[in-house]
């Protein structure tokens, strides 16, 4: 008898923990708007546009025309464009003192409010990224708690200028309003701690995206710079990919392993996403995508977002580099973008440009299809970035570089952000259906 009451005491002090646990996270959550049992059709969000101004400085747009007097067709097609970037990591320097709403000069950040007017970037998800050091708890939950905070601050003291999205009907609503749209995504599914409430109460607080991995494998999932543990999906792993099709928040799979990326496509009623990844074709590291793998992504209907940072777009960086960096980190590559680019220094390798970006943009889209194409810069959460893409205000050039390449002014605009927005709103209908279904099933 004594056993079985230390059973039951010890039973009872676990629920309280849970419960306990269940309040820290609900108690500062803001609460967002959850997916109705049935949305409204959207506009065609493959070709959204706003009624955005060309904002470049009038001697720079002056400039460009007589340069090339195609300028003015390509700007004012970027700018009437909803463009969606999919992954910048601007949050964790506003954690450190960044203000969002000051011009900042391009060595202390790539992205404000005054720069994304001028490059004509409409809408954004903003990166909740918890280093991999806070662990699978409490502390990890917490910071990103605090980003979360900050940035709804930020955001808060500059709202005739822009505001928060939970949908993509609420960027479509705030972009042809004039202002920005700011989505969050968490980065690092270790910050969950493997627990479906925590993932709600994360989606109350206005998460819209998981990566379920940084470059730590963890309880959900194998990374990919990390040694595998589940050869893919846990099953914690797997029950939060289908609580994510429940709520309607994507599934980022930068940074998991190959075998994640197939076991989440394999269980998945919803498109994923790759946030910030670029073409293993062009640049054979483990972060990049390869083509079975973007050619599955089309067949689920999801989309790569292109990264702009040098390691992942270089073609100077090749498999021999690779090879010899990843000796060198000893088999942990989470070191390995510190060997990489302490080889490029001894072998005086130049770094990327623009049109290499724009040669993974042209491989995307050859293997994957026009569809399935978008822009993640990594902006703000990289060292080194392409020449002629140092910061936010540089994007027109890749609308030009396009146009310049062919590509009609309807597959820029998918591209540009038409791609990532038709996406979020189908995760959407899919959680409507799943969330219709259990409703008349009578299920919780």
């Amino acid at each position: 008898m004594a056993g079985a009451g230390r059973t039951g005491r010890t039973m009872v002090d676990r629920m309280l923990r849970r419960f306990a646990f269940l309040l820290l996270l609900l108690a500062p959550a803001c609460r967002a708007q959850t997916p109705a049992p049935t949305l409204p059709p959207l506009d065609d969000t493959l070709r959204a546009e706003d009624s955005g101004p060309v904002a470049l400085p009038s001697p720079r747009y002056h400039a460009l025309l007589r340069l090339d007097t195609l300028w003015a067709r390509v700007l004012a097609l970027h700018y009437r464009t909803l463009v969606f970037d999919g992954h910048i990591d601007t949050p964790t320097r506003m954690l450190e003192g960044f203000e969002f709403g000051r011009r900042h000069r391009r060595a202390d950040g790539h992205v404000d409010l005054p720069r994304m007017f001028e490059g004509g970037l409409d809408a954004a998800f903003f990166s909740i990224y918890v280093p991999a050091a806070y662990g699978e708890g409490t502390a990890a939950v917490r910071h990103a708690r605090r980003l979360i905070a900050e940035v709804r601050r930020q955001v808060a003291a500059h709202a005739d200028s822009v505001a928060l999205a939970y949908s993509a009907a609420d960027v479509l609503r705030i972009t042809r309003s004039g202002r920005k749209a700011i989505l969050l995504g968490l980065e690092g599914g270790h910050a969950l701690a493997g627990s479906v409430d925590t993932l709600r109460a994360l989606y109350e607080a206005g998460i819209r995206y998981v990566t379920l991995t940084h470059v730590n494998t963890n309880r959900l999932a194998d990374a990919s710079q990390d040694r595998p543990r589940w050869n893919g999906l846990s099953e914690e792993g797997r029950r939060i990919v289908r609580e994510m099709n429940r709520l309607g928040m994507l599934i980022d799979l930068s940074h998991t392993s190959d075998s994640t990326f197939f076991d989440v496509l394999a269980i998945s009623e919803a498109p994923v996403i790759l946030s910030h990844s670029s073409m293993r074709t062009l640049v054979p590291t483990v972060r990049n995508a390869s083509d079975e793998m973007l050619r599955a992504l089309a067949r689920n209907g999801g989309v790569v977002l292109i990264n702009f940072f040098d390691a992942l777009v270089n073609p100077h960086l090749t498999a021999d580099v690779y090879a010899e960096a990843e000796r060198r980190t000893g088999g942990n590559l989470r070191r390995l973008w510190d060997a990489v680019y302490a080889i490029r220094r001894e072998r005086g390798l130049p770094g990327a440009t623009l049109d290499d970006v724009l040669d993974h943009i042209d491989h995307a889209v050859q293997v994957a299809g026009i569809d399935h194409v978008g822009l993640g810069s990594d902006f703000d959460g990289v060292f080194d970035l392409p020449a002629g893409l140092e910061d936010v205000t540089r994007l027109p050039w890749i609308t030009y570089g396009l146009y310049r390449r062919g590509y009609s002014e309807a597959d820029i605009q998918k591209i540009l952000g038409g791609n990532l927005l038709r996406v979020l709103a189908e995760a959407e209908r899919v959680a409507a259906r799943i969330q219709a279904t259990e409703a008349g099933s009578g299920s919780d």
